[in-house]
């Protein structure tokens, strides 16, 4: 026996338990798998550059030069496809490059 997995059953059978099932060690990640399951996440935006890499412009918070689009700034799986709101803030990351960063670049949010 070893790992943790394997303590838990030798607990469980000495504390009488007439039956224990323990389930296959997982295998490594693959996105083959999943590939319509829509992942998200990653480089998460958000108010507060402690728990997230961009701010809500899509402005990465520490590289004020680069701008982020797509899934992987979602904190969540919302469950449906992503595209319609990936494409709105891909948009709106366009909009406020166009407009607010071209003509004073830098940090668009303090942080």
């Amino acid at each position: 026996m070893n790992g943790q997995a394997d303590i838990c059953v030798k607990i469980a059978k000495e504390m009488g338990a007439t039956k224990v099932d323990r389930s296959i060690p997982p295998v490594p990640y693959s996105i083959v798998p999943y590939q319509s399951t829509h992942n998200t996440g990653g480089a998460v935006f958000g108010a507060d550059p402690t728990p997230s890499v961009l701010n809500k412009h899509l402005q990465v918070w520490d590289v004020p030069n680069v701008f982020v689009t797509g899934a992987c700034v979602f904190p969540q799986n919302a469950g449906k496809n992503p595209t319609g709101p990936v494409g709105a803030l891909a948009y709106w990351a366009v909009d406020t490059i166009k407009n607010q960063y071209l003509k004073n670049p830098g940090p668009l949010v303090p942080s």
